[in-house]
């Protein structure tokens, strides 16, 4: 396979930006072990971005729950936890006593989105603090089960069953399990490591404003910062080892376990990724996708897809906020994007 028109893709990418669906896009993709394509594109006359490139990070919003999905099944290699474990069993403090892992992972906790209004938490504030206010804060809307209602706090309570298996914090953990094995160096949950100089951070077109809060503590629902080449390592990863192919992080079985639909049909879920099925309920998929693909989208304009039928991997990265608002434009993108590779 080859990428056909690199230098078309980089002035789509542009065009995508003169027209003013985003700021800026970075964009990688990999057909099995190799990356085809890497390119990108900014606003050319605003000194924010006069180094702009793919190697500037960005806030990835809810695709960190691939991540974080990836590191629970690493947990699971130690004996010590499964999905179907009760949420309470690791955290005490949790309200209810009839919660599995795996509905917190597949949002089907009867907590809805707006089940909890708590600000995110600061950098000085402690994973065991923030889980407290959560539970606190938390009510459920319906039975748990019966519906899946996106309840994005759910995988920063994952984080921390993670962490109290693990014995170890979320940077940390995430680092020696996932990131080093795949150098993936750019990559962090830490915001000490990000700064103005190597980050770009989300933008909101209406109110044109930039997001400004640079001491947040990582969460494991929206707290990554990467570049599309680093994210893209994730999506050849997977893809590899869903096909037994030798890879520093997981063997066939986990990742088949990762693209599997755990919900009975019900929810069209993986116990880390959204999947496209037979009918694309989520809008962002390519139409050029198996139904076999999974992904996760980022309320800042970003886009994790991994198609282990086709053996394709796609990252893209923006800081629009406006551009996640239609979730067919990660969908027009990704059919260009497709449509290269031949």
């Amino acid at each position: 396979m080859t990428f056909c028109d690199k230098e078309g893709m980089t002035a789509y990418l542009q065009s995508l930006v003169d027209s003013d669906l985003t700021p800026c896009i970075s964009v990688a993709a990999a057909y099995r072990g190799e990356t085809l394509y890497s390119g990108f594109a900014a606003r050319k006359n605003d000194p924010l971005y006069a180094g702009y490139s793919g190697a500037i990070r960005h806030n990835i919003g809810s695709v960190t729950k691939i991540i974080t999905g990836a590191l629970f099944a690493k947990a699971m290699e130690t004996g010590r936890i499964s999905v179907w474990d009760n949420v309470k069993k690791f955290l005490p403090e949790y309200p209810y006593d009839d919660n599995t892992i795996l509905q917190l992972l597949c949002h089907s906790t009867g907590f809805g989105s707006f089940s909890c209004d708590i600000p995110r938490p600061s950098i000085g504030v402690t994973t065991d603090e923030y889980v407290r206010a959560i539970c606190s804060a938390a009510v459920r809307d319906y039975a748990p089960g019966t519906e899946s209602r996106y309840f994005t706090l759910g995988y920063t309570l994952v984080m921390a069953i993670i962490e109290r298996v693990v014995g170890m914090d979320y940077e940390t953990y995430a680092q020696k399990m996932l990131f080093a094995p795949l150098g993936m160096n750019e990559t962090t949950f830490d915001m000490h490591n990000v700064s103005p100089e190597n980050t770009i951070l989300p933008y909101n077109r209406d109110t044109d404003t930039y997001e400004s809060d640079w001491c947040r503590r990582p969460t494991g629902d929206s707290g990554l910062y990467t570049t599309a080449p680093d994210l893209l390592k994730v999506g050849i990863m997977l893809n590899d080892a869903y096909h037994g192919r030798e890879n520093p992080v997981f063997n066939q079985p986990q990742a088949h376990y990762l693209f599997r639909e755990c919900t009975e049909g019900k929810f069209i879920r993986t116990p880390a990724m959204w999947m496209k099925g037979e009918r694309d309920r989520y809008g962002f998929f390519s139409d050029f996708c198996s139904p076999e693909a999974c992904g996760h989208t980022g309320y800042s304009g970003c886009m994790l897809m991994v198609d282990p039928t086709y053996e394709i991997s796609i990252a893209i990265l923006t800081n629009s906020c406006h551009l996640h608002m239609d979730w067919n434009n990660y969908r027009v993108i990704c059919n260009r994007i497709m449509a290269e590779i031949r």
